[in-house]
């Protein structure tokens, strides 16, 4: 069971430091879910990328897609967001721990 564990990545990215939390395997589950367009089987890169942002990156808290200059930051950071979600990072955090 000590694989579902939560735990916190850092990462700069363009010289400010984010940091993502991975919250088990059924939230990036819902992450997808909830962020579909309405009525069809494709998920909004605008909700989604907002979702990483509300339930991923915990640090700095509140961003939206208009706190970044270019759209490679945000893409880069919605990235960041999206490997830990899916638990990317779990054996370094692992390692780390010991």
């Amino acid at each position: 069971m000590d694989k579902n564990k939560f735990y916190s990545v850092e990462k700069e990215i363009n010289g400010k430091k984010y940091v993502a939390q991975f919250n088990g395997l059924s939230a990036a589950l819902r992450a997808v879910d909830t962020t579909y367009i309405e009525g069809t089987s494709t998920t909004s890169t605008e909700l989604f990328a907002q979702h990483i942002l509300d339930n991923f990156i915990v640090e700095p808290k509140g961003l939206t897609a208009d706190d970044f200059d270019t759209l490679e930051e945000l893409n880069a950071v919605v990235k960041f967001g999206r490997e830990v979600m899916q638990g990317k990072f779990r054996d370094a955090a692992n390692q780390a721990a010991k």
